[in-house]
């Protein structure tokens, strides 16, 4: 219905309430299983805004690095992991998560990260979005936490 009426010309305040619904965000349910789409490496690119499912939790933390809060996402990954580094790789056009606990020989990919480590980087992406939605709905986020 929004669909159809939704003319800037006949009904702007349809037009901007369906603008408005259509920038709400709804994070329901992160998978982390092994074929979860946040652990595969990703097309280098940049976004704004974490996908529903994930999928694109490297172009989304890159994106926070280079135009978003940086200082903030460091700050939350120092409070959850002391001593640990994050940052993206890129090799052959394509984004990987890189994470670095102390204690560690070497930096761990999202597929080797713990559920719960994964889980956080994804809500650390949804919530320091450089475009926040005027709504966002976060389902348990405290489900499978470190």
């Amino acid at each position: 219905m929004l669909t159809q009426l939704a003319d800037p010309t006949l009904a702007p305040e349809v037009f901007v309430l369906r603008d408005t619904i259509c920038s709400w965000r709804f994070y329901d349910r992160f998978r982390t299983d092994e074929l979860a789409p946040a652990r595969q490496t990703q097309i280098g690119t940049r976004t704004p805004v974490l996908d529903h499912d994930g999928r694109d939790l490297a172009a989304a933390l890159q994106t926070i690095i280079e135009i978003g809060d940086v200082g903030t996402l460091a700050s939350a990954i120092e409070d959850a992991f002391p001593g640990a580094e994050m940052w993206i790789k890129f090799d052959q056009g394509q984004f990987q998560v890189a994470f670095k606990q102390y204690g560690l020989l070497r930096p761990l990919s999202s597929a080797e990260l713990s559920d719960g480590t994964l889980r956080y980087l994804l809500w650390v992406a949804a919530l320091l979005t450089p475009r926040p939605p005027a709504l966002m709905v976060l389902n348990e986020p405290e489900t499978s936490l470190r």
